[in-house]
């Protein structure tokens, strides 16, 4: 594949991306025995973990908005007001860091326009 189509496959993935925001609080413990390298991120650990019986994991929260505006949110009956607020932290804190990425983009696109 040429540069410029890699660069523009790239650039189609990312704007996919950062055309949703997923935020997902889970409340629970997961332990997982050994020292692999590989657990260093979140999706691997639960990943290990998803076969693992003993990992006890409940979702509190879930909230994904699209970039049109949509929104599609989950809150656990049993979900405290703390917890509550905290999921919403995370959402408004996931909205700001999507933006500042959009900006970003916007601000580069910008600059090789002006080329």
């Amino acid at each position: 594949m040429s540069t410029f189509k890699q660069a523009m496959s790239n650039l189609a993935n990312a704007v996919q991306d950062l055309s949703k925001l997923d935020v997902i609080t889970f409340e629970g413990s997961v332990t997982l025995e050994g020292s692999d390298p590989e657990l260093v991120r979140f999706s691997d650990v639960m990943a290990k973990a998803k076969d693992n019986t003993t990992v006890k994991v409940k979702v509190l929260a879930s909230t994904q908005t699209s970039i049109d505006g949509d929104i599609v949110a989950f809150y656990d009956t049993n979900i405290t007001d703390a917890q509550r607020l905290a999921h919403a932290d995370l959402v408004q804190a996931g909205a700001e860091s999507r933006k500042a990425t959009i900006d970003f983009v916007k601000s580069i696109v910008g600059d090789i326009a002006d080329l």
